[in-house]
């Protein structure tokens, strides 16, 4: 019996080679028919084929198949890829206009390490600009690095509070970014609490976010802040969300920061002259239509600082298409103008594509968007009329972005 048993093996592998059959398990029915075809052929008689049969017909239903590590189910991947050129022209004489291409990629991953806790991580390219994560095509063929983007951990003991601690993306919701960059990912802890009273959402957000860190005994710089803020549907029809926030600054006066635009008041040392403890609110409204245009919306970002003149910064603007662009033929049109004064905001924080994210100045930028494929998109971002508000006032400066975005 066990020479039949090798011959049946044998045979099985030698035919199996000769079909190039890329199949890791043979199951219950595919055994049957290859018994079968032995017995015809002569390898096996009638009666050991009849045996094998009568034990594989025992064996149907017993095979097992390689089962998914839980640990690999409870992790999420994302990641998106950009391609973009960019033009930029300056009204000043000494100042070249310029043509870029840049790519930009991401990855990230979230594991879900039991029901309260996650942990999660991203890379992305650029280099230590923490308002970007363009790399530019340049100095032949270079490869650049990639960079840890965000590492967080996140507690959720119930469905209406989280706690997350690390480095993380921002949690602070804004309208647009005239306060902060979308590319930031803010270094500390933030806690986020929302309760449903319908047709309202309300939403708190306390944050503690670290500026930088110094060797020396000087008291290093943070900030402190909370937001808060209602999402309100009006049936299928309407919806509005407002929020407003304050922002504590703590020993920001009297410092110098990495990654200034230069823009706000400082002292003969270089060193901010100002505290920038701010009051912020924004807001949007918009209304879902039937037809070719889904939804027009307005929204609006407002600051003021507790500096003593150029305090105030604020931007309105109206969008219309569809809320989002995620697949084929979907569509989004924005415009906004924004005014940003000197001393309204740290000139660290706000969106680096308008005017290299500088304080003292005001323009307008328009957005079109439109989609190719599920998640490809094709975009247009043009910034114009922006300007300094003192200073040099004829020194305009132009920006024309088109993107090519692949989301996964």
């Amino acid at each position: 019996m066990k020479k039949v048993f090798i011959m049946v093996i044998f045979a099985a592998g030698f035919f199996t080679t000769l079909a190039f059959v890329p199949i890791l398990t043979v199951h219950a029915g595919e055994t049957d028919v290859l018994i079968k075809k032995l017995i015809q052929r002569g390898v096996l008689s009638e009666s050991d084929g009849q045996e094998l049969l009568n034990k594989a017909s025992k064996s149907k239903g017993a095979e097992t198949t390689m089962e998914i590590p839980k640990w690999v189910k409870n992790i999420k991947l994302k990641g998106d890829f950009r391609l973009r050129y960019q033009y930029e022209d300056t009204d000043n004489d000494g100042i070249d206009s310029r043509e870029r291409y840049r790519i930009r990629w991401r990855f990230g991953a979230e594991s879900k390490v039991n029901d309260q806790w996650k942990a999660g991580f991203g890379l992305a390219s650029g280099r230590n600009d923490p308002r970007s994560t363009n790399q530019t095509l340049e100095n032949t063929f270079q490869s650049p690095d990639a960079r840890i983007d965000y590492a967080y951990a996140k507690f959720t003991p119930n469905p209406w509070a989280s706690l997350i601690g690390g480095k993380f993306k921002n949690p602070i919701w804004g309208a647009k970014d005239l306060l902060w960059d979308g590319d930031i990912r803010p270094d500390g802890a933030a806690a986020h609490l929302k309760f449903k009273a319908a047709p309202a959402e309300i939403f708190v957000t306390p944050a503690y976010f670290i500026l930088d860190e110094y060797k020396t005994d000087k008291d290093d710089p943070a900030m402190w802040l909370v937001q808060v803020g209602t999402k309100v549907k009006i049936g299928k029809v309407m919806y509005f969300k407002v929020a407003g926030t304050y922002y504590d600054f703590s020993n920001v006066t009297g410092n110098a920061f990495a990654h200034s635009a230069g823009t706000n008041s400082v002292d003969v040392a270089g060193d901010l002259t100002q505290d920038y403890d701010s009051l912020a609110a924004d807001g949007e409204f918009g209304v879902h239509l039937p037809g070719p245009v889904p939804l027009v919306a307005v929204f609006g970002q407002y600051v003021k600082s507790d500096a003593d003149d150029d305090s105030k910064g604020w931007l309105v603007g109206v969008k219309f298409g569809h809320k989002k662009v995620k697949g084929l033929g979907q569509w989004q049109v924005k415009y906004n103008y924004r005014r940003l004064e000197k001393d309204a905001w740290p000139d660290f924080l706000p969106d680096s594509d308008f005017y290299g994210g500088a304080t003292d100045v005001k323009g307008s930028e328009v957005e079109f968007k439109l989609g190719l494929a599920k998640h490809v998109s094709f975009g247009v971002d043009y910034y114009f009329d922006v300007k300094p508000i003192n200073g040099d006032t004829d020194r305009e400066q132009k920006v024309l972005q088109a993107d090519l975005v692949i989301k996964w």
